[in-house]
Formats: C-alpha cells, structure tokens, sequence
C-alpha cells in the first residue's frame, strides 16, 4: 500500500487540472462526475492506507512514501515525502470523506452556476493542498499545502468575484493569513537552526534537547496555527468568509482550513511539551477565544454568521485542550465537529437554496412545516453542537472539560480555564437553539405564510413556493446527521494512545448534560413562550451594552481599522500622491518631457535661417574664445 499514498492527494489534483481545463467544454454532469469522483477515490484510497496502518505491531506504525528529492543545497535536503500514521489517517479520513459529500451537495447547490465548472475545479484543489498538509512527511512540505488551502480560501470566498463584498472577505481572509504564516515560516527557519532537520519525526525525537529553542519554536508557529485556526487576535477573516458559497464555508469551517491549525499542534506535540509556557498561552488564547465568538454568537442574525462565529467558538475548545497537552482530545473534537458543523452548513444551505438567497433569520420562521427534512437533520446538527446528551458534541466537549478540569497533559488544570469552557458551552446550546427557534419554529416572518396563499393572492401579493431541496443535496445529509449522532462513540484520544483519568469523568457528563439542556431550554422558552422577557433585557442599561458590544463584535474589527488599517491606507494614499503623483509623474515623467521640450525649442531657436542671428553667435563664441585665451595667457 505504501506505493499507492501518493494517489490520496494526486486524485484531487486531477480533478482540478480536468475541470480546470476542460471544464466550459464539458456538461455540467460530466463536471460533477468528475469533481465528485476525484474526493471519493482519494477517500477509497485513504481507508485502504489506514486499514493497513491499524494492522501494525504498535500505535506507532505508519506507512511512508518518498516520491523525490523537492530541495537540496549543501546540508539542506527536503524530500516531497508522504506519511500516513493513525494521525494524518484520521485527518486524511475526515477530510476526503466529509469532503466527497459536500462535493455531492454541491451538485445540487450549485446547478445552473455560471462558474460550475470553475468551482468543482477549485474545490479539488483545496483538497488536494489539504491533504498535501495533513500527509506531508517534513515541516516544508506542510507549508507548501499550508500556503495552498489559503490560495484556494482566497479563491474559494472571492467565488463570485462580482461582488465587492465577496472580494474583499477574500482579501482580507488572504492578508490575515499572510500574517499569521510569517510567524509559521520564521518557526520554520528556528526549526532548522535548533534541529538541523525539517522531519516531523526527527523534530518530535530531539526536542527534549532544545528546551531552550523550544519556546520561541513553538510561539512562532503558534502564530501561524492562530492565524489559520482563528483564534485571537487572528480569527477576524473567518466570518467574512461566508462571503463566498455554503458548500465553500462548510469545506472551510468543517473538514480543512480551520483546522491545519489544530493539526499542527497535534503533530508536533512532543515540541509543544518542551514548551509549557507556550502551551499554557495556547489553552488561554483558546478558552479567550471560545467563550468572545460565543457572545457575539448571541445577536447574531445571518443563518451562516451563526455557523462561523460558532467554528470560532469550537476551534477556541480544540485549542484549549491543545493548551492542556491533549491532543488527542483535541483532535477527537476536531472530527466530530467536522461531523455537525457540515451538517449544520449544509442544512444552513438548503434553506438558503429554498428561500431564494435569503440569510437572515428575521425573515424566516416555521419552516419546519414546509421543509421537515432540513429541520430534522439540522435539528441534529444543531443538538450536537449544544453537547446534547449521546450526540458527538456531548461526548468530544466533554472530554476537553475534563481535561482542563483533572489536569491531564503538559499543563496543570485551571479551574478558571475549566469554568470558561463550561460557560461558553451553555451559551452555545443558547445561542445554537436561537437559531433553532428563529428559522424553523415559532411563525413565518418573511414573505405571507403558505397557509395565507388565498389571503395573498387577494391582496394582489405573488407566494414564492418553498419546497425542499433536491436530492443530491438531501443525502450528504442524512450521512452526516448519522455521524452526528454515532461520532462520539469513536474513542480517538485512547485509539491515539492517551490515557485519560476516570476520576470525575461521570460527574462531568452530567454537568455537561445538565448544561447543554439548561441553554436549550433557556434558547426555547425565551423565544417561544416569553419574548417580553428578552425584551425587557434588551431594554434595561445593561442589557443594551451588553447587546451592543455583541453587535459590534466587541469593537475588535473597528480596532483593526483605526490601528492598522486606516494607518496603513493613509499611507498607501500619502505614497500615492507623493511619491507616484508628484516625484514620478509631475517631476520626473512630466517634468523630464518639459525639460527636453523646452530645449528642443531653445535650440530650434538658433536654428531660424537668419544671417544676423548667425553672425551674432559667430561674434559671441569669437568672443568667449579670445577671452579664454587672454586668461590663459594671463594666467
């Protein structure tokens, strides 16, 4: 099998040179066969590769295939080198399985799509770069798949490039990024100067001997992991990109980008162990993290800006349990919530698709009657994401609770650390069955009801039908809502080899179930049988700052502008008319042909045909030579 790892990203990469090709000259269904096949091969191979991996001697065996050497001057070697380990196996799993069915939904969401054909191809690459990441054998080679996923995002968000809104969400996901991979490469560039080596294995090995090194390595990639992985201060490009289509968000925020962050800790993780005042960083930032995106969650009103502000949350719970040197746990989490949150996205995008485009859940409500499938399936998602007792959700959140609460890893337990995660779990079963109750329950507050349809048509009032989606969108569903439900029964931290202590572990899922169904009934009761009690909140002193600063995301986005990005504007403008406009322009480009014009009209004077003129200069230039010639003599 080992001679067949090559394929897991190479089938991806066909897939976008094909549709990327020849796509406008192909149909649209030999597109989606193509753009579908090509995830679904790679996840075919992955199982075989994986398979083979479980039957070895040891957790340790892996298979690993060297296709040539990338880079090579002096001492500097880097292989294009493949591994697959239970790690990269489980990654490469979620990302070609989770990965084919959105690619499925995607031929149904995006029928009739001008750019189809453009966007199969672009979604084969992302995945081939993320499986380029997750497989890579060194350190250099994950960067080359790290910098893909983040050309793909850009292109991916900017889809609809139209759109100014779309472009900029994609630029700005593209520059934030850049910022965080700067501290990635300069993490890179330590590695080599402690280790001598970019292999992970080689790194992992001799990192008790760089304790020293250790800390500023890991800070540094740190940075890169917050800028993929959006944690503080990073994580502002990451709902903007729903900018670009549903089945790209649920990509991003489920199977791949967001979570290479997260990856890269879990790879390197006896690094990180040298590194325990970076690891303690990293379980704050990520307790800071989830609990700031689940508060501006609460008043969110798009259907995805939930979704997004929500991975953010989630991502804050892996990186915490990173923090605690969990990183199974933390990687548990990871697929299970590329599980619900797809399921989530997905079902997101099949009442965007019913409603023709329409994202805010004000206008939506008692959609359960006319779409019962979506409801179902994404009520499951949704009971997940909320830690719902039996769900994938409830068993993965709970684990990083009782790692941060017992202590396990690296890092000592924090109880604050433990009680911030317990608080940002209830308000993320609340804020989870907001959403619930405002697109699916209660009455419809868009367009006239469909049970109005004679009352609007006496109105002179045109009903839009809303039906359920088509098929090919409906069955990524139902296998993700499975997965939702089953996921957590998948033991990954001790399939990975961890060890997690038993002491106050039923304790734990009771808070945890008590606390999910305590946000979802709070969510329940307040938006459906008393809203007088949110309205009075909303009204009083506090809750009206309260609200505001959800509103306006805690003013991190207007920080950004007034200390970087209208600086960096002024700047750009300041260079502008200065340096373009009036030294190159006006005096050097303008300036230069005014100078060589006036000449050319000095010395086109001297030239009129005129004898006096002619004598005149004969009779100056005798002068100036009679006078040069009596100071010389003179001299």
């Amino acid at each position: 099998m080992d001679r067949w790892i090559f394929l897991i990203p190479l089938l991806p990469f066909l897939g976008f040179l094909v549709n990327g090709l020849l796509g406008r000259r192909l149909s649209d269904r030999a597109v989606a066969i193509i753009g579908c096949a090509a995830p679904a091969g790679a996840f075919a191979v992955a199982v075989a590769a994986f398979a083979q991996v479980l039957q070895g001697e040891s957790s340790t065996h892996s298979l690993s295939q060297e296709l040539w050497t990338w880079i090579e001057a002096g001492k500097l070697k880097v292989s294009f080198a493949l591994t697959i380990d239970r790690l990269s196996g489980i990654m490469c799993l979620v990302v070609t399985g989770v990965g084919s069915l959105i690619h499925v939904y995607s031929t149904g969401y995006m029928k009739g799509d001008s750019g189809y054909a453009r966007f199969f191809a672009y979604l084969n690459l992302f995945m081939a770069a993320m499986l380029v990441l997750v497989t890579a054998d060194n350190i250099v080679l994950m960067f080359l798949g790290w910098e893909g996923v983040g050309l793909c995002s850009y292109l991916l968000i900017g889809f609809w490039y139209k759109g100014l809104a779309n472009c900029s969400a994609g630029i700005k996901a593209f520059v934030v990024n850049r910022i965080g991979d700067l501290g990635f490469l300069l993490g890179i560039f330590a590695i080599w100067a402690a280790f001598g080596t970019f292999e992970f294995k080689a790194i992992n090995d001799a990192a008790g001997s760089a304790e020293g090194a250790a800390f500023w390595i890991c800070l540094l990639l740190f940075i890169g992991a917050c800028g993929k992985s959006a944690q503080i201060p990073l994580y502002v490009w990451l709902p903007d990109a729903m900018a670009g289509p549903t089945p790209v968000s649920a990509l991003i925020h489920a199977a791949t980008m967001v979570t290479s962050g997260v990856y890269l800790l879990a790879r390197l993780g006896p690094l990180f162990d040298a590194a325990p005042g970076v690891l303690a960083i990293v379980a704050t930032i990520g307790a800071l993290t989830a609990l700031l995106a689940a508060l501006i969650a609460f008043s969110q009103n798009d259907i995805k800006k939930v979704l997004a502000y929500s991975t953010v949350s989630q991502l804050g719970y892996m990186f915490l349990a990173a923090g605690m040197g969990a990183y199974s746990v933390a990687i548990f989490h990871l697929v299970t919530h590329a599980f619900f949150k797809a399921l989530l996205f997905l079902g997101a995008g099949a009442v965007i698709h019913s409603l023709h485009h329409e994202q805010d859940m004000r206008q939506m409500g008692g959609l359960r009657h006319r779409l019962p499938w979506t409801f179902a399936l994404f009520l499951i998602g949704a009971l997940a994401l909320s830690g719902f007792p039996l769900t994938a959700g409830f068993f993965s959140k709970d684990e990083i609770l009782h790692v941060a609460h017992s202590g396990l890893g690296t890092v000592d337990g924090r109880t604050i650390l433990w009680i911030i995660g317990l608080i940002t779990a209830l308000f993320t079963a609340f804020y989870t069955f907001r959403q619930v109750a405002l697109v699916f329950l209660g009455s419809y507050r868009g367009a006239p009801e469909p049970q109005a349809a004679e009352e609007s048509a006496a109105l002179g009032l045109e009903l839009e039908k809303v039906e359920e989606s088509p098929l090919s969108m409906r069955v990524p569903l139902l296998a993700l809502a499975g997965l939702s439900l089953a996921g957590g029964f998948l033991a990954i931290p001790h399939f990975l080899g961890l060890e997690i202590p038993e002491d106050g572990k039923l304790a734990g899922l009771i808070i945890g179930g008590i606390v999910s169904l305590a946000g979802i009934g709070a969510a329940l009761a307040i938006y459906l049988r008393f809203p007088s009690i949110l309205e009075r909140f909303l009204s009083s002193p506090p809750g009206k700052r309260i609200y505001r600063l959800s509103t306006k995301k805690f003013y991190v986005d207007d920080i950004y502008q007034a200390l970087i990005v209208r600086p960096l504007n002024s700047l750009a403008e300041l260079s502008f008319y200065v340096v373009d406009r009036l030294i190159i322009d006006i005096l050097l480009v303008h300036g230069s042909s005014f100078a060589v014009g006036a000449i050319g009209h000095l010395l086109r004077r001297l030239q009129d045909g005129r004898t006096p003129t002619y004598a005149a200069w004969f009779l100056l230039g005798a002068i100036v030579v009679l006078g040069m010639t009596l100071w010389m003599a003179g001299g």
